[in-house]
């Protein structure tokens, strides 16, 4: 995990090894009283048709949009615990 700051001018440093992964873009959305930071693909739709690959070829739209939600739940779910372990942890340390 890195921690950072904004600058002077409001700016925030990103490691380089996270840029690397990453990118250079982000989109900046703000969810449930925090900051998130999306990579933005290069190529978008080369990005969409990489992942439309790893769809099972047998599922109904209907299968599929039922799938994703399960996922997305399960990710929202796993986000709120990671948060709040590292929300506990930065309590601890300013103690």
């Amino acid at each position: 995990m890195q921690i950072t700051k904004l600058d002077e001018r409001g700016r925030l440093l990103i490691e380089k090894n996270i840029r690397d992964k990453y990118g250079d873009e982000f989109a900046v959305f703000e969810a449930l009283g925090e900051i998130v930071l999306i990579p933005v693909p290069k190529d978008p739709l080369k990005a969409l048709r990489e992942e439309g690959k790893k769809l099972p070829k047998n599922m109904s739209v209907k299968e599929l949009k039922v799938m994703a939600r399960e996922l997305a739940l399960k990710e929202v779910l796993d986000e709120i615990d990671e948060r709040e372990k590292m929300r506990k942890e930065h309590e601890k340390r300013k103690r």
